[in-house]
Formats: C-alpha cells, structure tokens, sequence
C-alpha cells in the first residue's frame, strides 16, 4: 500500500533488526492552540517524554502569522528529536507523518514564499460573501448540488467564502498570489527545497473546495471564485508524500534525511483513529477548544454518486459535512466552533475563583432547572445550520440566576447542539453504534460527560489515549506501511443515561430550537 516515494537514497520503509534499532514514527499535530511533535512506536503508543509542544496565538481576525506557524512547527521537531536523542540509543524514523487543523489556507509567491496569513475556518470576515454566494448558489438551483459535490455547506469556515473577500476587499494582495498550499503543504515544500507541495484529498477536502466524486478540485466552484487551475495543488491520497530533505533541512534533522514524509489529514480524521473509531460502530465525540462529532464510512457501492475511480460516494446528511480520508474511507460529521472555549469565556467572564466549587454546583443542579435557554454560539454556528450571523445568546437570566446555573446551562446547551448531528448521522450508524469521548474538555469534567450521555440517550464511554490527534496520525501511517494496527485506547469510564433526564433535555432542545427560530434562522 505504500506510496510513498524517495527523491535521495531510495531507502525504504521497515521494520528495524531487532536489538539494534528502535523503529519510530514521527507524529506532528499542527492544531490551532497548539503545535506538537510525538514520536511514536510500532505498537501505537507515544515514546513517553517525546512530545515538544508550543502554544499558538490565533488574531482576533482567526488567521495566523504563517511566519511563527513555521518558526514554531520546527522548533517542535527539534525539540522532539532531541528528546528522543536522549530516550534511545538507535533510533530510525520509518516514517513522519502529521494532522493539521482544518481548514489551513495560504497563499505563496512563485518562490514559495508566504504572502497572505493562514486563513482559518474561524475567520468570519467574510460573512457577507458567504450569504451573497449561498443566495445566488439557491436561485440557481444549485445550492444542494454544490453541498453533495463538495460535501461542505458555503460557509465562513470554507475558501470559496473567503476568497470572494480577498477579491473585493484586498485585491492587490490576491495578485501576488502564485499558488494556494494548506499550511502542512507550504513547510513540506520548504523542507524539500520545493516551491509548491501537492494537498492530501483530506486536506482538500476540508477547504470546500474539493470535487468528492472526482476527487480533485471543484471546476464549478473554482471558476466561480476566480481560481484558475495552475493557482491550486495537485491532489492525492495522504499516502503519496515523499522522502528526502533539502540540505539544510537534512543537516538539522539528519534522523528525517531520507524519512518517508506522508501528505498531512485533517485533524478530525486523526482524532477519529486515534480514538479507535474506524468505522460506523463507533462514533468520535471530541470537545477540545471546539467539538466534533464525526464517523468513518467506507465508499458505499450502491450511492448514485460515483468518485473517479467508480467507487460510491456517501451522500452528506443535511446540516452536515463529508471530508475524504483517502481515497476508500469517508469522514462524516458536523463540527462546533465553540466547545471548551464556551467554558473558558464563562470562567473569565464570571471571574470564577473555585472552579471546583462550581462545577460542584452545578452537577447539584436537575437537568434543564435553571430556566435558561442558551444558544452557544461565541464565535459563530457551524453544522447544522451554518449561521454565519449566529451569536452567543441567553434567555431566561432571573435574579436567582446563578454562576452554576449558566455554567450547567451552557454545558447542556453544547450537548443539545450535538444532538442535532447525532440525529442526523443515526440513519448511517448500525444498532449497538458507541459514542467514544475524548478531548481535553471532557477528561475532567463528568458532569459534561453525563449530560451528553442523558442528552443523546446512549452511554458515552469515555477512553484513556493522550494526543488521540497525533496518534491517528500514526496510526495512519502504520496503514500506509502495511504494519499492524493498534490496539484500541481502552475504555476509562463509561456515562450511562437516565431516562428521565433524556424527557428534561427533550424540553430543552424544544425551548433552544424555539430561541434558535427567533433570533437566527433563515426563513
């Protein structure tokens, strides 16, 4: 299976001579807190003491400085080859391998070189076009054709919305631009000594620009932004990256001289195999800074849609998204802008000094009694109703109300807001399907655990996996190389729902969607 191809020594992929060297994988997460390196073993676990990580600082606009990305990105590196230098005596790097968040779009002159920051999918300046262009896609009568073709809604979290932006409110910036790279695809080319590095059809995915039945970008959509063909990446399956570092690159890094390099996945892909979930049996439910709920289904060869090479393409539930994996899997879900965010504004904003005590209060309180209607929507609705006018709202705030009650409120409003996509992806799940759980927010914190439990009317099985993300990056790899697959994280604790809290929460999902079509929705 694997593609990947060596520019320098030819030296491929394999297992080490046992006793002599320790064969490794090398796993960088490029997230939007955070960039973090990992080196992991053939068995799926992470070498412990490997990761070196640097915090991330996203403008206020929800753009980075590509500059710092690519400072920070290979301090990380070294920073974890050093720490390896350290942990083992003999160690090969098989293999290097990375997730990037989605979506990460740039622009680079001829030369490679960055000219536009990274656009994020949290940068709502383009708000306006986003509508303009939904509007005219509706009055044409292909709205839902360009959603199935893509497999994303026009929104502020896609390129199409944004690059009719640039070109109306920063022209002369769109001129100097030669070629559009994902972020992981302009450091892959400078590594290289290379000016333009091909995408992953993962990571073209998550742009809203990517044509899922062909598997290459969308001519309809391409044309209708003003890109032309020689301003866009080639596109192929992660597994067709390559080995092989430009000089100084190579003398830094001289364990990743001639190291197969894979095309970076979304990072929703890589928390999905990380966590154990391959396929629809097993549902990822992840809330770091934002949330995601999200399954893995193989081409269907009954759909009437058909990709390139005559395999079935899944068609997407309304509300919802549909990225390639690769070529043979999809990734199906919905996302939230705001998950552990929300919680990180409240305790700034309610100046909360006992966290402890307050979490305490809170899970003291019965489901759905604090009187509050919350509509979690701090920076901005993604799936299911991709608003891009959404705003954070609260109805029912009384002189009893309490820090508590709008902490568990906001808690329960995430949850109901994952109950819109649960309910959407239960027709492609088979009877018995689990909800995994992870991610930072949720490790912690039982209360949210239960409440999404009662919220959903399934159990929530939480697992105990660090860096779930950068794992399935490894695991990813292992795939590609034909090695065995790991184990899955095993199960730490599991939520069980109460059915008289699943009545409670059916109230409360009435009373939000009753707020939602007063203050949001589009008639």
């Amino acid at each position: 299976m694997t593609e990947v191809t060596s520019d320098d020594s030819g030296l491929a992929p394999s297992q080490g001579r046992a006793g002599s060297r320790q064969d490794l994988i090398l796993a960088v997460d490029l997230g939007s807190s955070s960039v973090r390196a990992s080196a992991y073993c053939l068995n799926g676990s992470r070498l412990e003491d490997s990761t070196e990580f640097r915090n991330t600082e996203q403008s206020l606009d929800g753009t980075f400085d590509p500059h710092i990305l690519t400072a920070l990105t290979e301090e990380v590196i070294s920073g974890c080859l050093a720490r390896v230098r350290t942990l083992t005596d003999n160690p090969r790097f098989i293999a290097a391998a990375w997730t990037s968040f989605a979506m990460s779009w740039l622009g680079v002159d001829r030369a490679g070189r960055p000219v536009t920051p990274v656009y994020t999918y949290s940068d709502a300046r383009s708000g306006p076009f986003a509508d303009s262009l939904r509007q005219e896609l509706i009055e044409q009568g292909g709205f839902d054709d360009a959603w199935q073709r893509t497999g994303t809604p026009i929104h502020t979290a896609y390129a199409p919305a944004q690059l009719l932006r640039l070109a109306a409110e920063e022209p002369d910036l769109l001129k100097r631009v030669a070629c559009w790279q994902t972020l992981a695809a302009s450091l892959f080319a400078r590594w290289r000594g290379q000016a333009h590095a091909p995408v992953s059809n993962s990571e073209a995915g998550w742009t809203g620009m990517l044509n899922r039945r062909s598997l290459t970008w969308d001519e309809q959509l391409a044309r209708r932004v003003n890109l032309n063909s020689g301003q866009l990446p080639p596109v192929f399956d992660y597994a067709k990256g390559g080995a092989g570092l430009t000089g100084p690159w190579a003398s830094r890094w001289p364990e990743l001289a001639h190291t197969p390099f894979f095309l970076a996945v979304g990072d929703g892909a890589g928390a999905n195999l990380g966590s154990g979930c391959y396929d629809n049996t097993r549902i990822a439910l992840t809330i770091g800074t934002t949330g995601a709920m999200r399954v893995v289904l193989p081409n269907d060869s009954q759909s009437s849609q058909h990709d390139a090479a005559g395999n079935g393409v899944q068609p997407t539930p309304d509300g919802l998204w549909s990225y390639p994996i690769d070529s043979k899997r999809w990734l199906v879900g919905g996302s939230l802008t705001d998950g552990g965010s929300l919680y990180s504004w409240l305790r700034e904003t309610l100046a909360v000094r006992d966290e402890a005590a307050l979490l305490h209060s809170a899970a003291a309180l019965p489901p759905n009694a604090h009187g509050l209607s919350l509509l979690p929507f701090l920076r901005g609705e993604r799936a299911p109703g991709w608003a891009t006018e959404a705003a954070l709202a609260i109805s029912g705030i009384s002189p009893a109300t309490t820090p508590a009650h709008i902490v568990r409120a906001a808690f329960e409003a995430v949850a109901l807001r994952f109950r819109h996509i649960y309910d959407r992806l239960h027709p492609l799940l088979p009877p018995g399907a689990e909800i995994v759980a992870s991610g930072g927010a949720l490790q912690d914190n039982g209360l949210w655990r239960q409440i999404l439990a009662d919220v959903m009317q399934t159990p929530v099985h939480l697992i105990n996996v660090d860096e779930a993300t950068s794992r399935g990056a490894a695991i990813l790899a292992l795939q590609a190389l034909d090695l065995p697959q790991p184990p899955d994280p095993p199960t730490v604790h599991t939520a069980l729902p109460d059915k008289d809290a699943g009545v409670a929460y059916a109230e409360a999902l009435r009373r939000q969607q009753e707020l939602y079509d007063r203050l949001i929705a589009r008639p």
